[in-house]
């Protein structure tokens, strides 16, 4: 059925004929002509689900995304063949046995994207008569804690954990960014490489950007508003464009960056060449750029929280929570909150701002006469 993943690539004209002939090959129609895999191989079944659920050809998926979905299905994959069932077999104590199976081995948060995975499969099954049966609706899912949260263990012998937010104080996080550029061991490029790894630093903790759109940073991006100040236009989640305010200090670093490399610090809308590139072992930097990868991005970050010698559990996220929080904690109304941010509701925002209320209890409470 391998075919079939090609048909994304063909015009309007061609696509309905070539639809028809390859469904009407493998009998994937039924007498509704709806989408039958009732009685199609289990090939077949996971390609179909893959190309209609997964990977549509209108869905800019992440990197951190696509990892995600290859893992979840690793995951189903590897319980089903260590009970010796196909896909086929999956019924209803199959479900329980493999939503059991979740709950206890993974923490919540990564429990309930693997369990929406499965759901996803099950009712897509439900809906092309692979499954006779609606399976989905005997999972259940853990709870998990709302917001930006790790759990830790506090006792190894109770079950009981403690909630670490995932984000920094102001000064923890000038501390961490002032390592970036210490970490460049190479004597190659080694200026262009710690002006990179600076400004990736201030970019995350200045912009609130996530890892995929930092990333996705184009020369082009940038652009100056009618009263001067620098912008970079970005493609967040669910493909939504959204504009960053850039603050002097890191428009200063960016510009530095740029004439290291010896590239024009022209702000140019129609230059497609990526921010960020891989530096190591060119004799010509700017030469053959090829974008850097998420992999990268988070080796910058480790190495550095390495290198800093404290909170080692920090990624690149940990900087867009450390920004959302900074712009709660100075007043910036929540609607402005969101959409920089790019949440796609305002509960998530909210979420911030809860906790933002919380930590500033004790002002409240220092207001008020308790004793005479």
């Amino acid at each position: 059925m391998n075919e079939l993943t090609f048909l994304s690539h063909l015009t309007s004209e061609q696509y309905l004929t070539q639809l028809q002939n390859r469904l009407e090959q493998h009998h994937l129609l039924d007498e509704h002509r709806n989408l039958s895999l009732a009685d199609s191989s289990e090939q077949d079944f996971l390609e179909l689900f893959f190309l209609e659920k997964i990977f549509t050809p209108d869905k800019r998926l992440s990197p951190h995304t696509i990892k995600a979905y290859r893992s979840d299905a690793k995951t189903l994959l590897i319980f089903l063949t260590d009970h010796s069932l196909s896909f086929q077999d999956i019924g209803f104590p199959e479900v329980k046995a493999y939503n059991k199976y979740i709950k206890e081995k993974y923490a919540a948060k990564s429990a309930i994207r693997k369990l929406e995975f499965f759901r996803r499969l099950l009712d897509f099954g439900y809906e092309t008569q692979f499954y006779k049966t609606h399976l989905s609706t005997w999972i259940s899912k853990p709870t998990s804690k709302k917001g930006h949260y790790i759990m830790e263990g506090t006792r190894p012998e109770e079950a009981q954990t403690r909630v670490q937010v995932r984000e920094l104080n102001q000064k923890d996080a000038e501390y961490l960014i002032s390592f970036f550029p210490k970490i460049v061991k190479a004597n190659q490029n080694r200026e262009q490489l710690e002006k990179r790894n600076l400004l990736i630093a201030y970019l995350l903790y200045t912009t609130g950007l996530r890892a995929s759109e930092l990333l996705s940073l184009n020369w082009g991006s940038f652009r100056y508003n009618r009263q001067g100040h620098l912008y970079a236009d970005v493609i967040g989640k669910g493909k939504k464009p959204r504009t960053i305010p850039i603050k002097e200090e890191t428009v200063k670093l960016l510009f530095d960056y740029r004439r290291s490399l010896r590239e024009s610090v022209d702000i140019n809308p129609e230059d497609t060449s990526p921010l960020f590139f891989a530096l190591y072992n060119k004799k010509e930097p700017c030469e053959h750029k090829k974008r850097l990868t998420y992999p990268s991005l988070y080796k910058i970050v480790k190495e550095a929280v390495h290198l800093a010698g404290k909170h080692w559990k920090v990624s690149p996220h940990w900087f867009r929570h450390t920004f959302v929080t900074m712009l709660l904690e100075n007043d910036v109304p929540l609607a402005v909150v969101k959409d920089w941010a790019g949440h796609s509701d305002i509960s998530t925002t909210n979420l911030y701002l809860e906790r933002v209320n919380q930590d500033n209890m004790h002002v409240h409470l220092h207001k008020v006469n308790l004793f005479s």
